[in-house]
């Protein structure tokens, strides 16, 4: 069952990953999530979702407790939030894409995702991207705030661990608000 609430005129859902961008411009995220229908390695990515300045996106619906995501975001300023789990992912970001995570396409270029492990108490949960840290919440236990960095490449090629369980739940459809 899910419980639905106003908040700020925003409809929001429980047992849901949301996506914030508190930054001045435009980001394309993507995030991974586990997923017994892919093999070797059981996640599967999901994006570009397009995320305007002050909007929040549910990408996730369904139980997060216990579940570890990754993520990577990017705005057309030159801002990234990659992180060490390498993966292909499409080069333009007009592109939707729903793939495995060892799939890449001709198009594709390599990016790191950065890990999201979510307490197992936690139903709902919210990552906010933000450029600095004046304009990031406190972090919580049910939010993160997510600061740009650098991209560098490690010679470490790390892959997420196999999940423990798999969660039920469905990523939300890509297409972006207009």
């Amino acid at each position: 069952m899910t419980v639905q609430y106003q908040f700020m005129r925003k409809e929001v859902r429980m047992m849901s990953l949301y996506f914030t961008n508190n930054t001045s411009n435009t980001i394309y995220a993507a995030y991974a999530y586990p997923s017994s229908d892919c093999h070797p390695i059981s996640y599967s990515k999901i994006g570009w979702y397009r995320i305007a300045p002050g909007d929040t996106r549910e990408v996730w619906s369904g139980s997060v407790g216990g579940t570890t995501f990754y993520y990577y975001a990017e705005d057309n300023s030159g801002n990234t939030w990659p992180g060490t789990y390498y993966t292909r992912l499409p080069r333009s970001t007009s592109r939707d894409f729903h793939w495995c995570w060892s799939y890449s396409s001709g198009s594709s270029r390599r990016v790191g995702l950065r890990r999201l492990p979510i307490d197992e108490s936690v139903v709902n949960f919210t990552l906010e991207f933000v450029t600095s840290t004046r304009k990031s919440q406190p972090t919580s236990k049910t939010t993160r705030t997510a600061l740009p960095s650098k991209s560098g490449e490690s010679g470490i090629r790390r892959i997420p661990r196999r999940p423990v369980r798999f969660k039920k739940g469905t990523p939300m459809p890509v297409k972006s608000k207009s």
